[in-house]
């Protein structure tokens, strides 16, 4: 009997705790971040499809419609997540409102490799060893009407690397790369596309 009666006083800090552990959605640290980090360093492209003149002006004014997704009460929404592969799967899926699901994917990849480099004036291949390590966070937001109507993929390190609203696509290239996240990326963007059309197929 006083093992039940210390069993329902601990629940309710059970049930607190578990709650703490629950994942957040970090879309609105990561837009900050990221944002900040262009308007500091101008050592970098910008491809757009829908304008010739793209600025970072024009990225932040993009940035503020994932602004009202990051924005949304969570506590009204269905959570649910899992693990598949290096992937760690966050969804929340709300019932009412234009917004039907936000996706948050965080991939954590290790690359250890040989690359070869070659050289335009007939010096001989010379071969590099790259070892690093990236952790990747793809945020799809999914409406009634679009699925996938809004993408967004940064990386810890390196920051906003590419983001989509609609048929716009708009893609950063940095002067200073981190190393390996060319031969990453390729791949990367590849597994997540997957990911992503197998969970829209199943909601």
């Amino acid at each position: 009997m006083a093992m039940l009666n210390l069993l329902f006083l601990l629940f309710p800090l059970l049930f607190t705790y578990m709650l703490t552990l629950a994942p957040t959605l970090r879309l609105q640290q990561d837009l900050e971040q990221d944002l900040d980090q262009l308007m500091k360093d101008s050592r970098y492209f910008i491809s757009d499809n829908s304008t010739l003149t793209p600025s970072v002006q024009t990225v932040a004014n993009d940035l503020q419609l994932f602004h009202l997704a990051a924005s949304l009460d969570l506590s009204k929404a269905t959570y649910s997540g899992n693990t598949i592969g290096k992937h760690q799967v966050d969804v929340w899926q709300f019932a009412e409102g234009d917004v039907k699901s936000i996706y948050q994917i965080e991939s954590r990849i290790q690359l250890d490799t040989v690359v070869t480099q070659r050289y335009l004036d007939n010096r001989s291949p010379t071969q590099q060893r790259i070892a690093n390590g990236f952790t990747f966070r793809s945020y799809a937001i999914s409406t009634a009407s679009t699925p996938l109507k809004f993408y967004y993929l940064t990386e810890e390190d390196q920051g906003l690397l590419s983001y989509h609203l609609g048929d716009k696509q708009v893609k950063i290239t940095y002067a200073a790369t981190k190393e390996g996240l060319a031969d990453v990326l390729p791949g990367y963007r590849k597994e997540i596309n997957q990911l992503l059309t197998t969970h829209l197929k199943s909601e």
